[in-house]
């Protein structure tokens, strides 16, 4: 949750929701955190959109097309890059209202345009979260129950999970339709931008806020990622205690085709991890400025505001991370994935045979043939 403060005396978010509204002279802010997220934004996204689309080709090869957690990894790496558009275009727009003086990038839209961006952007927010949860999901049945064939790891399975995923994600956005419309952000300068209607403010903040940010984007993804993890973990070393104990050959064996799984397993757990760790510090500053409005004076409420708005902006640039690191995750823990990888970048060379006393009499007979 990223907050701002407008010409208006109003405090926000990112999101546009008011916080706090009074008459006061906004003291100078401290903006290490603003410069270090609107440098680090572009390298972040230039980086990320790299790492997804090669993660996208890697898991379309013919080798991983037809594994269920593919078309999840493919699906968050196209939602992720989404995101981190988004992410450079918001930058841009704050770097041209802050210093440019300028109007900004959503001065020419109007309100049917207001309501299809501010949509589309929480809906891919959305998917990106629940499409982490989806994999750890997918994990859990992997590990724990291996030999059940369960539909939603299968192709036509995992692809319908996700289509269901992205309808239900939109119906719990479509309150935004209603209460987003483009309004004056800045009267002194006459800058207008998507905002929720003056007489849906209150509410609206609440659904945004409390439904959408925390509730749906962190608290429910973070709980359903720590279940499916734990005993995913759980089950994997009870594995490999019990195949420390056990010495006949046909439990080792068995043992080693479960040490390929639970190499895949590691890196897709690492991936869910990342999610928590990446956007953990901006969940915990939104809650600390949520408590001390909620709770707290209003002058300490603004002096925390204003003392954290440089962590603010720092744990927007941590929280970009999670869009981007993923190929990276992939590449360090995954043998298959790299393997897949290298053979992308590598000029395939024919396949001599070589006619050994152990050739075929046909193959002998063709190579003298031809």
């Amino acid at each position: 949750m990223e907050f701002l403060y407008d010409e208006n005396e109003t405090w926000t978010n990112g999101s546009n929701m008011t916080y706090l509204s009074q008459d006061f002279q906004m003291p100078s802010l401290p903006r290490w955190g603003f410069w270090t997220k609107f440098l680090s934004t572009p390298i972040i996204v230039l980086v990320g959109i790299i790492g997804n689309v090669l993660s996208f080709i890697v898991m379309k090869t013919k080798t991983l097309r037809h594994k269920s957690y593919s078309h999840y990894l493919c699906a968050l790496a196209v939602f992720d890059t989404m995101t981190l558009v988004i992410r450079q275009i918001e930058s841009v727009d704050e770097y041209l209202v802050s210093y440019k003086e300028s109007s900004g990038i959503f001065q020419n839209f109007n309100d049917s345009s207001c309501k299809l961006y501010n949509f589309t952007v929480h809906v891919i927010t959305l998917m990106c979260s629940w499409l982490v949860v989806f994999m750890a999901v997918e994990r859990l049945i992997a590990v724990c129950f291996p030999f059940k064939k369960v539909y939603f790891r299968k192709e036509t399975g995992a692809a319908t999970a996700i289509g269901v995923l992205f309808v239900i994600v939109c119906l719990t956005q479509t309150f935004r339709f209603l209460m987003i419309e483009h309004s004056m952000y800045d009267d002194e300068n006459n800058i207008q931008d998507c905002l929720a209607a003056q007489k849906y403010r209150e509410i609206y903040t609440s659904l945004d806020v409390y439904f959408f940010l925390w509730t749906l984007v962190f608290v429910l993804p973070v709980i359903c990622i720590i279940i499916c993890n734990s005993f995913v973990l759980y089950h994997i070393l009870r594995v490999r205690r019990d195949l420390y104990k056990e010495e006949n050959y046909l439990t080792y064996r068995n043992g080693r085709a479960r040490e390929v799984k639970h190499k895949s397993t590691c890196m897709l757990l690492i991936v869910t991890f990342m999610y928590i760790i990446t956007l953990l510090p901006l969940f915990t500053l939104s809650l600390i400025v949520d408590v001390t409005i909620k709770l707290g004076s209003l002058e300490r409420a603004r002096n925390t505001y204003m003392t954290l708005i440089p962590y603010i902006d720092l744990s927007v640039s941590v929280s970009l991370l999670n869009y981007a690191a993923n190929f990276f995750i992939y590449v360090l823990s995954g043998k298959r994935f790299r393997f897949e990888l290298q053979n992308l970048f590598m000029k395939k060379r024919p396949i001599k045979r070589c006619f050994t006393a152990r050739s075929t009499r046909v193959e002998f007979l063709f190579r003298r043939g031809s």
